[in-house]
């Protein structure tokens, strides 16, 4: 788990400073170095393909703070096998989850601060990824340069969807994930540091996110709280929508409906198994969510997107959208999950 509170991120941005590294985070880091510009993004298996790329170039990682857990390590594949300085407030949590071979055990912004001063400071060529042509190559990715578009005549691609909601929500959000498939999106969703990011996937259950984000709403009233959840997930828990109307809070609520356990289906396909009890009928929520007092929408395509926009950059009171998504896309993790226990099983 990162510690952010500990990991100020101008002790880290001088420590990249100093050495020529470029910067990555952890999920629960997320967007904590955006703006700079030498920001990758998120490690392991949201990155991008530039992320990816630079990455595997890496002649030594200095890890702060961050558990390296399956997810962050792309279940093994993440980084290069190079030198790895785990640093860690907590002992027991280095080599937990990756094999580290130097461990330094200590506060987060003492240990970066104290590195920093400790190397000596390195010329411009010694610093080959400190360099305008890198800088511009990060400013100009475009994260559909990573997929084709997948549209039908009745869904839309929700890496597609999710990229254009950053675009319109307010500034001031925060986004909380509740568990799915569709959890690859996350990476395409900004938020203005990490404390605007919180998913509820720590116990490895859906259904979850309603209940963290109406907290978050409680808590945080002068942020637009955002949550996406999936259809399954919303199933499990719609009754809790409710409370959203009666304490009044002005939440977005994105149902990320797929008409399945998405997440089940593609793992079940992955293992020639069939998904059919995965799968069910395409529910219509926002018929079900207006009686409470909802403004309600179903989003079937781009266009019902742009039709709502001057109304999610400026959000009065709670919001439901129904989001119509192509089950088809699949998150990457799926994709290395069901690859590694294919290897296991052979």
């Amino acid at each position: 788990m990162a510690r952010i509170a500990q990991t100020p991120r101008a002790a880290i941005e001088a420590l990249a400073e100093r050495t020529g590294a470029l910067l990555v985070n952890a999920l629960k880091a997320k967007d904590l170095f955006r703006g700079n510009p030498y920001d990758v993004g998120i490690l392991g298996s949201s990155s991008h393909s530039v992320a990816r790329r630079y990455i595997e170039q890496a002649d030594c990682v200095i890890a702060i703070g961050v558990a390296l857990n399956s997810l962050t390590m792309s279940s093994g594949i993440a980084l290069p096998p190079v030198p790895l300085i785990h640093v860690d407030a907590a002992r027991t949590n280095i080599g937990r989850w990756w094999h580290a071979d130097v461990a330094v055990v200590g506060d987060a912004k003492l240990v970066t601060e104290q590195l920093t001063a400790a190397l000596p400071a390195r010329s411009d060529e010694e610093k080959p990824w400190h360099t305008a042509a890198v800088r511009a190559e990060l400013a100009a990715f475009e994260h559909t340069q990573d997929f084709q578009i997948a549209h039908t005549a009745r869904t839309v691609d929700p890496r597609v969807f999710t990229l254009e909601l950053s675009r319109m929500l307010p500034e001031n959000r925060h986004v909380v994930y509740d568990g799915g498939n569709f959890m690859a999106n996350w990476a395409y969703l900004s938020v203005p540091n990490p404390g605007h990011f919180t998913h509820s996937l720590d116990s490895g259950s859906v259904g979850l996110g309603i209940g963290t984000a109406i907290g978050v709403a409680r808590g945080q009233p002068e942020r637009t709280v955002v949550l996406l959840i999936g259809d399954g997930g919303m199933l499990m828990s719609m009754g809790e929508i409710e409370t959203i109307i009666r304490e009044d809070l002005p939440m977005i609520v994105i149902v990320m409906n797929d008409a399945a356990y998405g997440a089940e289906v593609h793992i079940l396909k992955g293992q020639n198994l069939p998904p059919a009890k995965a799968e069910f009928f395409d529910v219509e929520f926002a018929p079900m969510a207006a009686p409470l007092g909802f403004d309600c929408h179903t989003i079937r395509s781009m266009d019902d997107l742009k039709k709502i926009e001057s109304l999610l950059a400026k959000p009065d009171g709670p919001i439901f959208i129904d989001c119509k998504i192509n089950g088809d896309v699949i998150a990457p993790f799926i994709t290395e999950f069901t690859h590694k226990d294919t290897k296991k099983a052979k």
